[in-house]
């Protein structure tokens, strides 16, 4: 994941520079450091700083900026570019965005619009240079069992690597990734959004709760209207900061592409597709495939999970599922109906309940991928067989 973007704001509508500085400057992962009105200055600027993004206001003359964005974008490939207009017909979009934009962002601006634009060139743009792994699961239809990977993987990450991993539950109205742990956190991710401090480890390590299994854990806030401060420029910089701190972030993302879902999808190193060999999930899995991709979500950094992959649960196979994305999975998670929903109606991870669950087991191959080790230690397994539900939990 990348650091602070450092922006520049090409305007030459005077009226309209404190208003655009405003919204900019209110992107809790941008910082603007300059602002010109002129190509000659824009030129010193991208020669002398480190700038990664440019916001581009094409008032009132569109034509003569569209110009300059066409040069910029050949001559600095690597920067992230974005239009801001008044205009919202297709001729006002389309020159901008041939010339070399990403993204075009209509006036009067909307602040959920402008960081949805910024979290979607975040991900096609900007490099990651941090050792951190954020890793988002998300399912393709509604009980897929994304929610239930997510927490397990979690767990099994940690156990493998012998580190803490940090845990986020976005679903923000219904997620339930603590009643998977049996917990009730103290605080969540509405505390976060409302501590009115910025975000360092210090706060992290006030809101997330932490378990004595390696799980470090962010939950939705607990009254479904405290999501409205969650917004997608908090998600962004709270991953950042994470990035900072844990070496791996599991992510459930909810079932739905909104500006949350896709601040925390730009941010991804790997994002996990859980699907079921229904034909609904099937072609639900195809059309995520094909919603990332167009979000600039590079094809190495997508994967599919089979869940309750034995065949028994439809017509179709995996060879189905691989076809239809064109795709190799990554794991197939057996089916246990039965034992993965007691463990998640008593609030227990599937290795508290039965370390040699074939369930168990898949999850556990699929850490052990992602971290890069093909053995990794068993040293926990201990820890599951000898008291474990006794004071997994304790805190």
């Amino acid at each position: 994941m990348s650091n602070l973007l450092h922006a520049c704001l090409y305007n030459v509508e005077p009226e309209s520079l404190a208003q655009l500085t405003k919204h900019i400057s209110g992107l809790n992962f941008v910082r603007l450091s300059a602002e010109v009105s002129s190509p000659e200055q824009l030129a010193d600027v991208l020669n002398s700083e480190d700038i990664s993004l440019v916001f581009f206001h094409l008032d009132p003359d569109s034509r003569s900026v569209v110009s300059i964005i066409e040069q910029v974008s050949t001559r600095f490939p690597e920067l992230a570019l974005i239009a801001l207009s008044h205009q919202t017909g297709p001729e006002a979009i389309l020159p901008p965005m041939r010339a070399g934009c990403d993204q075009f962002v209509c006036e009067p601006i909307d602040p959920e619009d402008l960081s949805n634009a910024v979290a979607r060139v975040a991900s096609r743009r900007l490099a990651s240079e941090t050792k951190s792994r954020c890793i988002c699961v998300i399912g393709s239809s509604g009980g897929a069992g994304a929610t239930t990977i997510a927490c397990n993987l979690a767990l099994e990450i940690g156990n493998v690597t012998e580190r803490d991993c940090a845990l986020v539950d976005l679903d923000l109205q219904f997620g339930d990734v603590a009643l998977n742990f049996d917990c009730e956190p103290k605080y969540s991710i509405f505390d976060m959004a409302e501590s009115g401090s910025a975000l360092d480890k210090t706060v992290l390590d006030s809101t997330m709760h932490q378990l004595t299994c390696n799980v470090s854990l962010l939950s939705r806030p607990d009254k479904i209207e405290q999501c409205e401060p969650v917004t997608a420029g908090l998600i962004h910089e709270m991953l950042e900061r994470m990035a900072d701190v844990f070496e791996n972030v599991v992510v459930d993302v909810p079932t739905q592409f909104d500006a949350r879902s896709i601040a925390a999808i730009a941010q991804a190193d790997l994002v996990i597709v859980v699907s079921q060999l229904l034909v609904p999930s099937v072609r639900n899995a195809k059309r995520l495939y094909d919603s990332l991709g167009r979000l600039g979500v590079p094809d190495d950094r997508i994967e599919f999970v089979v869940n309750r992959g034995d065949g028994r649960s439809g017509r179709l196979g995996v060879k189905d599922l691989e076809e239809t994305v064109h795709k190799e999975v990554l794991a197939i998670v057996p089916n246990d109906f039965e034992f993965v929903a007691r463990s998640i109606d008593v609030g227990r991870p599937i290795a508290a309940l039965d370390r040699n669950s074939p369930v168990r087991s898949a999850i556990r191959q699929i850490a052990r991928k992602i971290v890069g080790t093909t053995q990794g230690s068993d040293q926990g397994d201990d820890v599951v067989s000898q008291g474990f539900l006794g004071r997994l939990f304790s805190k």
